[in-house]
């Protein structure tokens, strides 16, 4: 992820009670120093929430009482929002937060009225805003508001099932997208990648990819976007209005040599490969460019263990990459990449993580254990953790 929460009205009031979630109205603070889903979630039907003022929404109300995270989003380096679930009466449980503090207080607002799931899974796993009004939730299928939460709407998708999304420059939306569902055996038509306007329009198709991996990954720096679905990279120079094709460097040293996932920190674009290894521990390979030319040169590998998951790059001296297997670990490069260290380890049964990502060079965020909802026997951390050191230390934020 690279993108950029007084008195709750009573018709705010009447909009969170009505989904069954008590809440608190004390603010949270960050406690310790750290700065992108989970088993299926009960489907209700969706249906727009229409039920609270625009007014209500910007002021915000109480944080639903044990909110866990499943995405974040940040559109400045002090103003987010989370899309999460807490325990309630009545599904769907999903919670939508915002801070306009990087985290030391957040307020509740309106959520779609589906639930939230692990990715790839029957509901809503990912959430991004392009500005202060425009924001989607997305996964099967898509949500979007105009409003800055205060109503949301069950958009058109571009397909069935969308595995990334981004706002670009508060004009264009990045969306990679498959017809079909997660776990089907086939997916004849692969993965496609789109764009439309950030307030409205139609989906165009970009690109089309025949393969049968649902691995996605978009990097957004200013007016360059590099989209990354299955093992086909595309770039755009023009804010994701158009895109083209472009060289990827994972060359087979084995079967499975593939990329996972791409970065870009403005003067160098990183790719990690994914290479030989055992189950659960793997090469990975890191690969760098300048801006977009399509010669990759060898950097580095990151630790040993575990199976990559995103990367991000704040500068070239802090590019960090996630991994999980029978733990979660975040690695640190520096150098360009040269040069690694694990910076965090989470003995966790490997739940891995969700939404890395730097709004600055140095102010980071990452999801440990992307929350589903309470009574799926898959209970999932759910952290929001923060950096502002280039992810040398990452401290957890509480709700």
């Amino acid at each position: 992820m690279e993108n950029r929460l007084g008195l709750l009205a009573l018709v705010l009031m009447t909009s969170l009670a009505a989904n069954g979630c008590g809440g608190s109205s004390q603010s949270s603070t960050i406690r310790s120093t750290t700065f992108s889903a989970s088993a299926s979630a009960t489907t209700t039907t969706a249906r727009p929430n229409t039920t609270t003022s625009s007014s209500a929404a910007s002021a915000g109300g109480p944080v639903p009482a044990g909110t866990k995270a499943t995405s974040v989003t940040f559109i400045s380096p002090t103003t987010a929002f989370v899309l999460g679930t807490a325990p309630c009466r009545r599904a769907p449980c999903s919670v939508i937060l915002r801070t306009r503090d990087r985290g030391r207080s957040w307020q509740g607002l309106p959520a779609p009225l589906e639930s939230v799931s692990e990715f790839e899974g029957n509901g809503l796993w990912g959430l991004r805003f392009g500005d202060a009004h425009h924001g989607y939730a997305f996964g099967q299928g898509l949500w979007q508001t105009s409003n800055g939460g205060a109503s949301w709407q069950h958009g058109p998708a571009p397909a069935r099932t969308v595995l990334a999304l981004e706002a670009v420059q508060d004009s264009e939306l990045v969306a990679v997208a498959a017809p079909c569902l997660p776990g089907q055996s086939r997916c004849a038509d692969g993965l496609t990648l789109y764009h439309r306007p950030i307030s409205s329009g139609n989906w165009t198709a970009v690109a089309g990819v025949r393969t049968y991996s649902f691995q996605a990954s978009i990097a957004v720096h200013g007016v360059v976007v590099w989209v990354l679905a299955g093992t086909s990279l595309y770039v755009s120079t023009n804010g994701g209005a158009s895109f083209a094709s472009h060289s990827q460097p994972c060359k087979p040293r084995s079967s499975y040599a593939t990329p996972t996932a791409v970065t870009d920190d403005g003067p160098r674009t990183y790719v990690v490969c994914s290479g030989e290894g055992a189950v659960g521990s793997v090469a990975k390979y890191v690969y760098r460019a300048t801006g977009t030319e399509s010669s990759w040169t060898p950097t580095g590998r990151a630790p040993f263990p575990g199976n990559p998951g995103d990367i991000s790059a704040g500068s070239d001296s802090a590019i960090v990459l996630s991994a999980a297997s029978g733990a979660s670990w975040l690695y640190r490069g520096t150098d360009g990449g040269q040069r690694w260290k694990t910076v965090l380890t989470e003995d966790d049964g490997g739940v891995g993580w969700g939404d890395l990502g730097f709004t600055t060079s140095t102010d980071g965020v990452i999801i440990h254990g992307p929350a589903i909802p309470y009574g799926t026997n898959n209970d999932r951390p759910g952290e929001l953790l923060l950096t502002d050191d280039g992810g040398q230390t990452w401290q957890r934020v509480h709700f």
